[in-house]
């Protein structure tokens, strides 16, 4: 920057200048009014001295130059004090190679003795020192701000903890008069419970007294419930054994099917079938109730069916029914009188005629049912019971069908049809069972069973079975072997032992059984029998009495079905309903005649052994 020269009356200005340096500064600058550097020249003095600032500072400090920072304030605060005339300061740093230095600048005007403003004098005190003094002394009093910032924190926390202390000492004593209260109320209900303990302890023993009574009330319930089931389980297999066996059965109906589910442990249908010469008796039967009583019922029927059938083997179906309900009346009592017990049975009774091609049909509220070539025909029952009734005194109708090769017979109990279930919960009802029947009639008599008994299932689902249930049903085959119907058995080399310790019998049996030519083999006791089984591998049929002295027939029954499990036994027993002939099919015999010996009954029975193998 170019400056003129400018000569300063040093004597005139001194006293302002002795007043401007009264502190002596680092370095100065002088200015014009504009702002310029300018070179003074002391009188006396024929030296220029060299005011530029660079100059100065290199003179004081060594590698250092004046910095933008320096240039930017000093025109700042010239604009400032020009606008003012106020002396500005500020303060500026210079910055070389290894440390910083700081200087505090004062702007002040330099006037003349007229008060005129001839330029500016620029004043640079060396404050770096200072500076670092200030630095520390801040960062000594911004630490002890920070710890005083710190203590007053700590200070609110413990005033606010205290505040938290005396809430809780409050809360605490609060919750100690409240305890006190408590205290002393549980100590009155400790007083009160102590007499209440006092009081239980007096009840104790009559409490264990009583405990003890009701342990042997128990067990005496459970003793005879224990009996109770003993009983109905052995009921059962009364029932079970008073049924005819699948061996009989398949033997007089090739196809068929029954589809049997008692309601409980017992039931109140019952099948029964029977041959007498040339006809074959078929029923299905419902008795009054289920269970045990129903149970009950079942057995008084089969027991009168065999002795009307055994007593008039000619008789027709609706002669049969009358003679029941005159039996079942008789048996039970009954008078018509009025809140007089009504039991009796529903039944379905039919009787094949091999012979004739006929099936003669009495039904007490049980219908049939006969398809054929795809039509479902229904015979409809008398709608009145067996057993007392205001139509009591009349007979039952006896309906004559004319049978036809593949015919499909049908006959139930209400079970089946009664049973709610479906996603409505209502009644199965007739006219769904007919058309089951009908879109299954083509199938075989196993499949239909299987299809039967699944859709019951199904309708029933999870609800509780009502009623017990039987469905019959069977294929009328002509074709097949006829059952004889005379007494021209012929049985030359076959072999019958009779196990039979009653002479009478004996000789009853050998007469009747001469006429078939077979050879007989009599043995006095059941060890006899068996004896003679093993002496005779070629025995095809046992007649096996239950009752005979050194071993009865029950035991010889089972030690000959260890030797041999497929030999034909039929056992005789005048017991029809006793515990014997239970035992006996649990032994393993294979069918029963009832004394006194029927002779056509003791053929039928014999000749579904003796010549199931021909």
């Amino acid at each position: 920057m170019a400056i003129n020269e400018f000569d300063i009356n040093l004597e005139k200005n001194k006293e302002y200048l002795y007043k401007s340096l009264s502190s002596l500064p680092d370095f100065l600058f002088i200015l014009d009014d504009n702002g310029m550097y300018i070179d003074a020249k002391f009188p006396g003095s024929h030296n220029i001295i060299d005011l530029e600032p660079n100059s100065i500072l290199r003179k004081h400090y060594s590698e250092v130059s004046i910095s933008k920072d320096f240039n930017l304030k000093l025109e700042k605060n010239l604009n400032k004090i020009k606008e003012t005339s106020i002396n500005q300061e500020f303060e500026f740093s210079i910055p070389n190679e290894t440390e910083i230095y700081y200087f505090g600048a004062k702007v002040s005007e330099l006037k003349s003795e007229k008060n005129e403003i001839l330029g500016f004098i620029v004043l640079a005190y060396d404050i770096s020192t200072i500076k670092q003094k200030i630095e520390e002394l801040t960062s000594k009093i911004e630490q002890q701000d920070k710890k005083i910032s710190d203590l007053e924190k700590e200070a609110d926390f413990y005033i606010k903890q205290g505040d938290v202390i005396t809430s809780q000492r409050t809360k605490i004593q609060k919750d100690r008069d409240r305890l006190a209260v408590e205290k002393e109320d549980m100590a009155k209900q400790k007083a009160l419970m102590e007499e209440d303990l006092n009081f239980i302890m007096k009840q104790g023993d009559k409490i264990a007294e009583q405990k003890h009574k009701i342990k042997k009330q128990h067990d005496l319930v459970q003793k005879q419930n224990k009996k109770i089931e003993d009983s109905i389980l052995y009921a059962k297999r009364i029932q079970s054994a008073v049924l005819p066996p699948n061996r009989f059965i398949q033997h007089l109906l090739a196809e068929h099917f029954i589809f049997y589910k008692p309601r409980d442990i017992v039931s109140g249908d019952f099948y029964w079938i029977k041959q007498s010469d040339d006809k074959i008796y078929i029923a299905a039967a419902d008795c009054t109730g289920h269970g045990v009583p129903g149970a009950l019922m079942s057995m008084l029927g089969i027991t009168f069916l065999n002795e009307i059938v055994n007593k008039n083997p000619n008789i027709h179906a609706n002669e049969i029914l009358n003679e029941l309900r005159v039996h079942i009346i008789s048996s039970l009592r009954q008078t018509g009188s009025a809140g007089e017990s009504r039991d009796g049975l529903d039944i379905a009774l039919c009787i094949i005629n091999h012979e004739k091609k006929e099936l003669e049909y009495a039904g007490a509220n049980n219908p049939l049912y006969l398809i054929r070539d795809g039509q479902l025909n229904e015979t409809k029952a008398d709608r009145m019971p067996i057993g007392i009734h205001r139509r009591a005194k009349e007979s039952f109708q006896n309906h004559v069908i004319t049978l036809k090769d593949n015919d499909l017979i049908y006959i139930f109990s209400d079970g089946f049809i009664d049973q709610f279930g479906g996603e409505d919960g209502r009644k199965f009802l007739s006219n769904n069972f007919k058309k089951l029947l009908i879109e299954n009639y083509s199938k075989s008599m196993y499949d239909q069973r299987i299809v039967v008994e699944k859709v019951f299932e199904d309708w029933k689902g999870d609800r509780k079975q009502l009623d017990d249930i039987l469905v019959i049903g069977f294929k009328i085959a002509f074709g097949k072997k006829e059952v004889k119907s005379k007494l021209d058995y012929d049985w030359a080399g076959k072999t019958i032992l009779i196990a039979e310790d009653d002479e009478a019998n004996v000789l009853l049996l050998k007469k009747a059984l001469e006429k078939t030519n077979a050879e007989i083999i009599h043995a006095e006791n059941g060890k006899d029998a068996i004896r003679c089984f093993k002496n005779n591998p070629d025995i095809d049929v046992i007649l096996m009495d239950i009752r005979m002295p050194i071993m009865d027939g029950i035991e010889a029954t089972t030690q000959i079905k260890h030797i041999d499990k497929n030999i034909p036994i039929i056992v005789q027993t005048a017991f029809t309903m006793s515990s014997e002939k239970e035992k006996s099919f649990k032994a393993g015999c294979d069918d029963y005649i009832s004394k006194p010996i029927n002779i056509k009954e003791l053929y039928a029975t014999v000749c579904k052994y003796i010549e199931k193998n021909d």
